[in-house]
């Protein structure tokens, strides 16, 4: 596999996995909005089977809220780590790589954003391929 092909796969990887924090968080929010609602239908009934239902509920709730926890707090550090490459730079390469690689922007859309030649975006897309290989690969 080639550098660029290393490269584009990290990028790849990291587009999907912040894709995955957002889905996953998205989904767990609405299972924790339904047990809620559970535990308020279930709340204050008398009957065994509705307490029972409704520690179920809580205890459902709380697992999530666990694990909610977990993939923002994942989130976090991979965005963390994206940090790390970006602040060795300008501001216009923390642009070039949002163009570049998390907004799939041409190079004459970057060369509009950006003001810079399409020879200086692409050295900076390299030095940001060859951080991103070492950052995830060494």
């Amino acid at each position: 596999m080639t550098e660029r092909q290393q490269a584009n796969n990290i990028v790849t990887k990291l587009k999907k996995l912040l894709y995955n924090y957002d889905l996953t968080s998205t989904y767990i929010t609405g299972e924790m909005a339904l047990c809620k609602a559970n535990m308020n239908l279930y709340k204050g009934d008398t009957k065994r089977a509705s307490k029972k239902k409704f520690l179920e509920n809580k205890l459902e709730y709380e697992r999530y809220e666990i694990f909610l926890s977990e993939i923002q707090n994942a989130k976090k550090e991979t965005l963390e780590n994206l940090n790390l490459i970006l602040d060795k730079y300008q501001p216009r390469y923390r642009q070039v790589f949002i163009a570049y690689f998390l907004e799939d922007k041409q190079y004459s859309e970057i060369e509009t954003i950006t003001h810079y030649s399409s020879d200086a975006i692409k050295l900076i897309i390299r030095r940001l391929k060859d951080d991103l290989i070492n950052l995830y690969i060494l």
